[in-house]
């Protein structure tokens, strides 16, 4: 049962895998049905179709926090909130027209239209707030897609209900945060590169003095990333913040690192000759993350476990390094069993580094650490096995000595340790619970 249900979830992610390539000839938008509108909502509604008429489809952000039509936010210098609305005209070609914006605000206790807008897109990837620079005021900042497929950034302001482009440019990703380290956030734009210019990182601020929104920083990314699939905020050491910038490049993943000092952008893993990006390469999937809450973002890479190697037939087992970048160096903070597909971390003690291996229960698929001796037929010491199991799965699990260590969304992590005295390789129950980590 238990084989079975690693069979269905490696299906379950070729699936996903293969129906994240499909298209479909209608928008996200003709395929969902539109959501049932709050009394709020219907009133905003209401004001649209009075200033736009009924011939008018909603659009939603396909990312990001606000995933409604309709958002609101405070943008100006009144206490209340405005919403901010997204359609098209349902007489233009589906996808083929520019989405609008129509800014409703309350006159007089009731909703009403003050201003429309023609967005700089025909969809909109999504929208989010932040006073950027120390500027006292808020920007709108609202990515939108394009029919060529690229993304387009404006950071907007809205005063004396005029909103009004400040910024533009293309972007792959997005986000805020405060590099700088002085209190006041900045926009970071991830592009990637094409035919036209080379694939770089930017840092947008607003000039609190004369409102200018201006590209205070940029540095460059790898050329021979053909895609930024995931970026994670933390820091470099304990003080520094950094974005860590995963690419995908040859089917592989690589991370860049971009910090700033004194102003200027920093990309340090990718300087020419120094091959310090090669030494981040893996296996697509394994993006850089906080591995143990700490604040500092490490880069995982994988080895083989003791007993494999690259040429050897059937399965083969790989730790996870997590990596810290310290120094100008790459270097190892922790190995680890991490099984993605199951949504779990074992962080492994340093003092089974080299002298443990893990195999896999060709019954049962559980992940089982032996103590190594000479190769993968003679290491039978078992030391710990872990098994992830349903609730209906479980009880027979308990019935064998397994223990649960976590649960999440009706699946339970167990473990099963041996009872073996002298042996300094057996873990204890702190640890074991100190070092599993549910990433789903």
């Amino acid at each position: 049962m238990r084989k079975n249900k690693v069979v269905t979830a490696l299906a379950a992610a070729f699936c996903s895998v293969f129906m994240a390539g499909c298209s479909f000839g209608g928008s996200v938008d003709s395929l969902l049905s539109p959501p049932k509108l709050s009394e709020e909502q219907n009133a905003v509604y209401d004001a649209l179709i009075r200033s736009a008429g009924k011939d008018i489809r909603l659009k939603y952000p396909r990312s990001g926090e606000y995933r409604s039509a309709f958002v609101f936010a405070n943008i100006d210098s009144e206490p209340d909130r405005e919403a901010i609305v997204f359609y098209e005209k349902t007489g233009e070609t589906e996808g083929g027209g520019n989405v609008r914006i129509n800014i409703i605000d309350r006159r007089g206790g009731k909703w009403t239209s003050v201003y429309d807008h023609a967005g700089a897109g025909t969809g909109i990837d999504r929208i989010f707030f932040s006073e950027l620079g120390g500027s006292g005021r808020q920007s709108v900042i609202i990515g939108y897609t394009l029919l060529s497929g690229e993304r387009s950034v404006q950071v907007y302001d809205y005063e004396d209900g005029l909103l009004t482009s400040k910024y533009s440019d293309t972007y792959s990703t997005m986000f805020t945060a405060d590099l700088e380290r002085d209190g006041k956030n900045e926009l970071i734009l991830i592009r990637p590169g094409n035919q036209m210019k080379k694939a770089s990182a930017s840092l947008v601020s607003i000039d609190p003095e004369s409102g200018e929104a201006l590209e205070t920083s940029g540095v460059a990314l790898d050329e021979s990333a053909t895609e930024f699939v995931s970026v994670a905020a933390g820091y470099v050491g304990k003080e520094t913040p950094a974005v860590f910038i995963d690419g995908l490049s040859g089917g592989q993943l690589t991370t860049e690192i971009i910090y700033s000092v004194d102003g200027q952008l920093r990309n340090p893993l990718y300087l020419g000759e120094s091959g310090l990006i090669e030494k981040t390469r893996r296996p697509a999937g394994y993006t850089c993350t906080d591995i143990d809450l700490d604040g500092v973002i490490e880069i995982p890479t994988l080895s083989l476990f003791p007993g494999y190697s690259e040429d050897s037939s059937g399965t083969k087992l790989y730790s996870t390094d997590w990596n810290i970048f310290d120094n100008y160096s790459i270097t190892k903070k922790y190995s680890s069993f991490y099984n993605i597909g199951e949504g779990y971390c074992f962080i492994l003690p340093s003092r089974w580094d080299g002298v443990v291996t893990a195999k896999r229960d060709s019954a049962t698929g559980e992940v089982v650490f032996c103590k190594f001796r000479t190769d993968l037929l003679n290491s039978t010491v078992e030391l710990l096995r872990i098994a992830v199991a349903s609730e209906e799965e479980t009880g027979t699990l308990l019935e064998e000595g397994y223990m649960v260590l976590k649960s999440n969304n009706k699946t339970n992590y167990l473990v099963k340790c041996p009872d073996i005295e002298d042996e300094p390789l057996v873990l204890t129950g702190t640890e074991i619970s100190n070092s599993l980590y549910l990433m789903a």
